[in-house]
């Protein structure tokens, strides 16, 4: 039945909060902490409740608190507001969806979208098989929200201009600086049209975010602190040390396991 649930396309009214919180309460399912039971009956009493109020609503005109954003509309200008499905332009027919592959968009998010065209990496779209993923989304000249993974060949692109970026430090494999670009941590040498460089740490790395902290101390110590909830290809989570090897590349180190008490039995006596 867990696995089930865990399969059930969430309904766009249902908050990234409350799936979270199903999330924890099926977890104590497994761990025998709550019963299924009191978890289901908790479901269908918000089924209900949400098959109550579609009834009464229709189309955009569900009430509820809705932003108005603070960027204008990039095509005409105008002020955009929030519905409960869409960001929509007020004077034309500009409009951007609040639910991409599983995951909604909060406000600054797209508002971040909308005024820089690209934001991320961010967590927790979920692909067609159910699994999840991260990306970063661009906004295109068509006004289009679009995946960006990070993996394309940078060897064809224009130069980069790092003139107004924060040096990260010193890249381990050729000393230039290294800077925060798209979705990776890139040595400048590693962009533009003629890169000789190929040192690139994503920002995101087995579902965790990489913070701009943990890259300066892998630079300069060639070590970041302790790091929790990497996420496993089995889904388990985990914590390492992100470390920079022998040959400059970057690696997992993990932490020493203490060895375990054995308990050794007293001879009885005859």
């Amino acid at each position: 039945m867990i696995t089930l649930l865990r399969g059930l396309k969430i309904p766009e009214l249902i908050s990234p909060e409350l799936t979270g919180d199903w999330e924890y309460k099926l977890r104590q399912i497994e761990q025998g902490q709550l019963k299924r039971q009191d978890f289901m009956n908790k479901i269908a009493e918000m089924t209900k409740h949400m098959v109550d109020q579609a009834k009464s609503h229709r189309g955009e005109t569900i009430s509820g608190d809705f932003a108005v954003l603070k960027t204008p509309c990039p095509k005409c200008g105008g002020i955009l507001h929030e519905t409960y499905k869409k960001f929509q332009c007020q004077q034309c027919d500009f409009a951007l969806w609040k639910i991409l592959a599983g995951r909604q968009f909060e406000v600054d998010e797209m508002e971040t979208l909308i005024s820089q065209r690209e934001v991320g990496p961010l967590l927790g779209f979920r692909s067609k098989m159910g699994r999840l993923f991260t990306a970063s989304i661009k906004l295109t000249d068509t006004f289009e929200m679009k995946f960006e993974f990070g993996n394309g060949d940078d060897s064809e692109a224009e130069p980069i201009d790092f003139s107004n970026h924060q040096s990260l430090g010193t890249c381990p494999q050729c000393n230039h600086h290294v800077y925060e670009h798209s979705t990776s941590y890139v040595c400048e040498k590693a962009v533009g049209p003629n890169p000789t460089c190929n040192f690139k740490v994503g920002k995101v790395i087995l579902n965790r975010v990489i913070e701009q902290e943990q890259i300066m101390k892998l630079l300069a110590h060639k070590k970041t602190d302790l790091l929790t909830n990497f996420i496993s290809k089995k889904g388990r989570p985990f914590s390492a040390y992100l470390v920079v090897n022998v040959d400059n590349k970057i690696g997992f180190e993990f932490e020493e396991r203490k060895p375990s008490k054995v308990r050794t039995k007293k001879a009885s006596k005859n």
